[in-house]
């Protein structure tokens, strides 16, 4: 089977040949290391444009986003394929950076309210969250406004034409989904307003909450939608919905404030016949069935460290969502040895792999991953997942 083929299988919870192996990045760094480093980097480019344009250097350098964009993903995909990863992600960050003369950082605004700091990975940007300004009624009536006009039609356009170049260039040797990871609906609504202000408006005012869940969520959409005619089938919705110990909020909570907006982004992406599926970090299994409802064809991360039991999400939806991810990030592809992380892939197969629907992918991705671990990873994907699975 070809890539494509082989992950769109598992997703539709059936045996491929052999089990997919996915990761959701591949940090610039490791790309870096992988390809070489570029003539010019990052951060090369924003001091060239610093010293060009003293005055309105953040102007300038936003127009250059998009195509910074393009060239990080379309490395990270071209170092994935070099790996031998059957699947890689990419999605463009809705950001334009910022001048604030009381502050001497590399700042970047989204269009969600959030400023992040781009703090430097060996010469790539890195967004690192710093706090959010949603958090006021006058605030958010801005902030949606420019959502549902100028910034829809904007990056509509720009998704579609991204898309198009990178899927051109490397879709014989790898398939090449979609995310909205740092823009997810949760995410931004929630780190928009800060966690303070949207924990005050989760109690104060749910119905606000929700509004603004689905104004995210049709924003989405329409991006997803040009996604779509641009030629892509597979979506990873970033949602980190859960820290170690659990929910941030109790199923009943997401299931009346954050269900209506995932299902008007999974029902988009059904009614072209594609597929979709959630990424969330932390103890979610008290979330299952939430997942599940909400139109998921698959569930992302599966973290290990979070006590995620992978033989009982197995059991509980095995049958309803492929499952993705086990593979720990914290250890074993940090500092693991080879012996651990085939072990780690052997366990994560032997558990979910049986079947079909299940596809081995690191739990989340990170600067100090090792490159070496994650060539270990795919080898002992094709070394123990082929079907019928041998164990």
């Amino acid at each position: 089977m070809e890539c494509r083929e082989r992950v769109l299988a598992a997703l539709n919870l059936e045996e491929p040949d052999r089990v997919p192996c996915h990761t959701i990045l591949i940090d610039a760094n490791n790309v870096d290391e992988i390809l070489g480093k570029p003539q010019i980097t990052d951060f090369d480019t924003l001091a060239q444009v610093k010293r060009d344009n003293p005055d309105n250097w953040a102007e300038e350098i936003s127009k250059l986003v998009e195509s910074v964009e393009t060239s990080i993903f379309s490395r990270c995909v071209e170092a994935a394929a070099n790996i031998g990863l059957d699947c890689m992600q990419v999605g463009i960050v809705p950001v334009e950076f910022i001048d604030d003369p009381n502050d001497n950082r590399d700042l970047m605004k989204d269009i969600f309210g959030r400023v992040w700091e781009a703090r430097n990975n060996e010469g790539n940007f890195n967004p690192y969250y710093l706090y959010g300004t949603l958090n006021s009624n006058e605030k958010w009536k801005e902030i949606k406004e420019n959502i549902e006009g100028p910034m829809t039609e904007k990056y509509t356009k720009m998704v579609k034409k991204f898309y198009r170049r990178i899927n051109k260039k490397h879709k014989d040797k790898i398939f090449v989904a979609v995310t909205n990871d740092l823009a997810g609906v949760f995410e931004s609504a929630s780190q928009g307003m800060g966690m303070v202000y949207y924990s005050k408006m989760l109690h104060k005012n749910p119905s606000f909450i929700k509004k603004v869940h689905e104004v995210i969520a049709e924003f989405t959409a329409a991006c997803y939608r040009s996604y779509m005619n641009a030629g892509a089938e597979l979506f990873i919705e970033s949602g980190d919905l859960a820290y170690h110990t659990g929910p941030m909020m109790s199923p009943k909570r997401f299931y009346e404030l954050l269900l209506p907006a995932y299902k008007i982004i999974t029902n988009t992406v059904h009614e072209r016949g594609c597929n979709i599926v959630l990424h969330t970090d932390g103890q979610i299994t008290p979330l299952l069935d939430f997942i599940v409802d909400c139109g998921f064809d698959g569930l992302q991360s599966l973290e290990p460290t979070a006590g995620v039991d992978l033989a009982l999400v197995k059991k509980k939806v095995g049958d309803k969502l492929c499952l993705m991810g086990n593979i720990d990030v914290a250890h074993v592809l940090t500092y693991g040895t080879k012996e651990e992380v085939y072990d780690a892939v052997k366990f994560a197969i032997r558990t979910a792999g049986i079947g079909g629907g299940f596809i081995v992918s690191a739990a989340n991705m990170h600067p100090a991953i090792k490159v070496q671990n994650l060539r270990w990873m795919v080898e002992a994907t094709r070394k123990f997942g082929n079907y019928p699975l041998i164990l």
